[in-house]
């Protein structure tokens, strides 16, 4: 079906294949392109329409915004056309913004004015609000740190938006981001045509009181943001939040969950009825926002319990998705890089340019919003995310929900491990606990994280070993790795040998390169002799806790053993032996990993495949 744009038509829907209304005879495309489809909006200066463009082969959906003059006397007319091609200029500078819908054109057709605008596939935050129920304090925040740098921007450009709500922020589809639509007709009114249909831009409710009277700024846009913001956490109608009686705002009262004082004082200076006592820039929002350290809280929406073995990430075509173990594909390929699921039941995904977090069903947990991310460990994951008013950005920690736990504050960080994370201030490291504080000052030029009590750290090019209040328990060597079953590898005049947890040498230096300890088996590099004279190579066997040989060194290359099997390479090609240095699965693979839940990965003819313990493809 089509649609007539012609306001006055009394049957304005006509089939697909007309070029011109069956009704009223008006011409039924816009520059012989975009084809109205059916109207989405209606208001007192103008009408919207789904419609599409013609042009394109795929033909695209667009919008139309059309602007309806009539009441204006012909000067009158002459000035709002002025006025319209100056805005429409704006507009095409606004939709430079990726958050902001892109200007198509800009029309006069039939003593009409008109604006075709990108669509934005997505929901708006009111459908959000009415599927989901009440924002959480962390998803208002996440709104709040996506909206106001777009507010900054079109502020810098002398524009107000003047109707923002819940209706004109939509989440793309495409990358989850929030994008402020509905920079319209309506902005081109002119002051006669507002005299005349007595009306006020902007939507009651969330309408600053200055902006009602007629004289709107650009913190009347902050205002709007956020009322906009106490809908979204109350699901009550503005109106009702507001005590005419006591001239003041009551929508604490309505909350279902407590936010916290500093985001409560937040938004009650974004809705202070006297302007003078309001934000006047979004970037004085923003920076009180860094202030916010939101609690570890528990979700406020429930759980899904999580599965004991987890989908298994695949690549195909630079796309990303997950399969079970049978090698069926349960989690589409629509990601544009992820990562394995960790034992929080929880995967990081990149859609677009950003980073978020999905459960197990495919669902996202966390909306994409941070420029990196690391693996959820002990329930807590790093972000980076960039602030336009920061002059770099920084790593902080969120927990499962997606609620900052950690402010972003470090130039470098590593997961948690055993309650400890390594973070870099500078040019130094140290490590902080779960809540942030420091437990142990940056001093160290590289460090990794703590494993059994202990964490490797390089002091004067050397590597030595502390414990969890930063004490130098083991002095440092040419080189080491990190502590398991007790043993830790360690290189003494160029040749490695292990030490225990008291830092004396249990297995004495010998070996060319030796690797951690995996149920109790560790891979070294060792020389191999013929009748214990002539050197014929380096080949990699396997150790156990006391020493012993248990593999004889017959390898190319070896990794340790991962559910009773470990991947090694022979004669330039990799696969698994047990822990009888049985050959299981034949070499054939380009590369091979380690087993997790039964599965692995590895790379035939240069592409990314998944065995099964049997070495069978399946997937």
């Amino acid at each position: 079906m089509s649609y007539c744009l012609n306001p006055h038509c009394q049957k304005p829907q006509n089939p697909r294949k007309n070029s011109f209304c069956q009704n009223c005879g008006a011409k039924l495309t816009l520059k012989d392109r975009y084809l109205a489809q059916k109207l989405i909006a209606q208001g007192g200066f103008g009408r919207t329409f789904l419609a599409l463009d013609l042009d394109i082969p795929s033909q695209p959906p667009c919008v139309i915004k059309q602007f309806l003059p009539d009441i204006l006397n012909p000067s009158e007319i002459d000035k709002a056309k002025q006025l319209f091609d100056q805005e429409a200029h704006q507009l095409d500078k606004l939709g430079e913004h990726p958050q902001i819908p892109k200007l198509l054109a800009h029309v006069e057709q039939e003593k009409h004015l008109y604006l075709i605008q990108e669509f934005i596939d997505g929901q708006n935050l009111a459908a959000e609000l009415a599927q989901n129920g009440p924002f959480s304090e962390t998803e208002i925040k996440q709104i709040l740190e996506s909206l106001l740098p777009v507010l900054e921007f079109i502020h810098n450009h002398n524009v107000i938006h003047r109707d923002i709500k819940p209706e004109n922020i939509i989440r793309r589809k495409s990358d989850h981001q929030l994008v402020l639509v509905d920079f319209g007709a309506a902005k081109l009114a002119t002051k006669t045509l507002l005299a005349k249909t007595g009306t006020i831009i902007g939507t009651p409710g969330y309408t600053a009181p200055e902006q009602a009277l007629g004289k709107p700024t650009f913190a009347s846009d902050i205002y709007s943001l956020g009322v906009t913001c106490l809908h979204l956490l109350t699901q009550i109608d503005t109106l009702e939040l507001f005590d005419p009686n006591e001239n003041d705002w009551v929508w604490q009262h309505y909350l279902t969950t407590p936010i916290s004082p500093q985001l409560q004082h937040i938004l009650n200076k974004m809705i202070a009825m006297a302007l003078k006592k309001r934000y006047q820039h979004p970037q004085e929002v923003l920076k009180d926002l860094t202030l916010v350290k939101l609690p570890l809280t528990k979700a406020t929406k429930p759980a899904t319990p999580i599965p004991s073995i987890l989908p298994r990430l695949v690549e195909i075509d630079q796309k990303y998705g997950y399969i079970n173990p049978e090698g069926k594909l349960i989690i589409g390929l629509e990601f544009d890089k992820a990562t394995h699921f960790t034992d929080s039941g929880l995967a990081a995904v990149k859609i677009g340019r950003q980073w978020g977090f999905i459960n197990h069903e495919g669902k996202l947990q966390i909306p994409p919003q941070f420029d990196s991310v690391g693996n959820f460990s002990e329930g807590l994951a790093s972000f980076k995310q960039s602030k336009w008013y920061l002059l770099q950005s920084k790593w902080g920690y969120i927990n499962t929900y997606g609620e900052i736990v950690i402010n972003p504050e470090f130039n470098d960080v590593y997961d948690f491990k055993e309650g400890l994370a390594a973070i870099r201030l500078g040019m130094s490291w140290g490590y902080i606990d779960q809540q942030g504080n420091i437990v142990i000052e940056p001093q160290f030029d590289e460090v990794s994280s703590f494993a059994e009590g202990f964490a490797k750290v390089k002091i004067n090019n050397k590597w030595g070993y502390i414990d969890k209040i930063g004490k130098v328990v083991i002095p440092p060597r040419d080189n080491g790795r990190n502590f398991s079953s007790g043993l830790a590898a360690v290189k003494i005049n160029q040749l490695w040998g292990y030490i225990n947890t008291e830092g004396n040498i249990v297995i004495q230096p010998q070996y060319l390169d030796a690797l951690d300890f995996f149920e109790g088996l560790a891979p070294v590099k060792m020389e191999t002799k013929f009748l214990g004279l002539l050197i014929t190579g380096e080949k990699w066997g396997y150790i156990n806790t006391s020493g012993t040989v248990a593999i004889e060194p017959q390898f190319d290359w070896a990794y340790g053993f991962s559910e009773g099997l470990a991947a090694v390479k022979k004669n330039n090609l990799w696969g698994y032996i047990n822990k009888l240095g049985q050959i299981i699965v034949e070499p054939r693979f380009d590369f091979a990993a380690h087993f997790v839940n039964g599965i692995a990965e590895v790379v035939l003819g240069g592409q990314c495949r998944y065995i099964n313990k049997r070495g069978k493809l399946i997937y």
